[in-house]
């Protein structure tokens, strides 16, 4: 639940033509909360400047994840997920040397499942296998690439490509040094 006080704060809420803002639901809790809406002009996206350098931020730092680690393209999503977890734990002097997700937490309750230390995107991620889960023959881990932080769970998202399957755990072993996908090899 969002307190009255953090929408005190916000005076004005400006996006793109977009259907996923541009509705009466939303019209509604804005004028309620005494808000102004705004929606900038067609093709002019320089007129929502600070949602822009975001979005390049977010895409820029996912793109340098995805291309250090030789990450493949399908992954894209989780590695914005992991940037936009990342930057909103990462202190900032415009706040204080608060981080982002700190602040918000002044005003509202945020969820506590939310506090996993950083890895390394792209690295290899060893899941534990339950001895219910396996005979006695089968390995006790699975080798799979880290590549998100859960936000419904408490714990990091490794995916395993050869089953392509998505594991939600905390009992998993970082080789953060170690890159799943191999680099490509250079011509000589």
């Amino acid at each position: 639940m969002v307190s009255t006080q953090f929408h005190a704060q916000v005076k004005i809420f400006r996006t793109d033509n977009g259907g996923k803002y541009v509705n009466n639901t939303l019209s509604s809790f804005f004028r309620a909360q005494g808000i102004i809406y705004q929606t900038t002009t067609p093709f002019t996206p320089q007129q929502n400047g600070v949602f822009e350098r975001k979005n390049r931020q977010l895409l820029e730092v996912a793109c340098s994840f995805m291309l250090d680690m030789c990450v493949p393209h399908h992954l894209w999503g989780h590695a914005i997920l992991s940037t936009a977890y990342l930057i909103n734990r990462t202190p900032s002097w415009v706040l204080d040397f608060k981080t982002p997700h700190d602040v918000f937490g002044d005003h509202v309750s945020p969820v506590s499942i939310l506090k996993l230390p950083p890895k390394v995107f792209g690295c290899v991620a060893y899941v534990h296998v339950y001895s219910h889960q396996r005979s006695k023959l089968d390995p006790c881990a699975l080798q799979c690439v880290f590549i998100d932080y859960s936000s419904t769970q408490k714990g990091y998202k490794c995916y395993h490509p050869p089953t392509q399957k998505m594991h939600v755990t905390l009992d998993v072993t970082f080789h953060e040094e170690v890159p799943y996908y191999v680099f490509p090899s250079s011509p000589i």
